[in-house]
């Protein structure tokens, strides 16, 4: 009788193992899940380097590096016309913020992987 004891306590210990482990997962996978949520708003709603106020020529060569290229982000993103020259441009960009590039959003995601990373590790 006491190896089938033995063996019933095992089996209890062990079960009682799987569920504390099974609420460990739960719990990682909880926590990653808040955070891809936010991740995943952020994504929606990005918090651009730029502010949403007047933008110069000078900071738009600079993050799209040609008039054309910026004009086609922008456009892209807002779906915007005008006439073509920096003036009218500049006219018509007042007050957007600029696009996030695909660069910016690969840096981000990234950085996201690595912090998800990290929770699952830490837990």
């Amino acid at each position: 009788m006491s190896k089938f004891k033995k063996l019933i306590e095992d089996l209890e210990n062990s079960q009682q193992e799987d569920i504390e482990n099974s609420a460990k997962v739960f719990a990682i996978t909880a926590t990653l899940s808040t955070r891809l949520q936010e991740i995943l708003h952020n994504l929606e709603n990005p918090k651009t380097a730029l502010p949403k106020s007047k933008l110069t020529q000078g900071e738009l060569i600079k993050r799209y590096g040609s008039y054309p290229r910026a004009y086609a982000a922008y456009q892209q993103a807002y779906g915007i016309k005008c006439k073509w020259g920096w003036k009218h441009f500049l006219k018509a960009i007042d007050g957007l913020s600029p696009p996030v590039s695909l660069e910016d959003r690969i840096e981000k995601l990234e950085a996201t992987v690595k912090l998800l990373v990290e929770i699952l590790l830490e837990n």
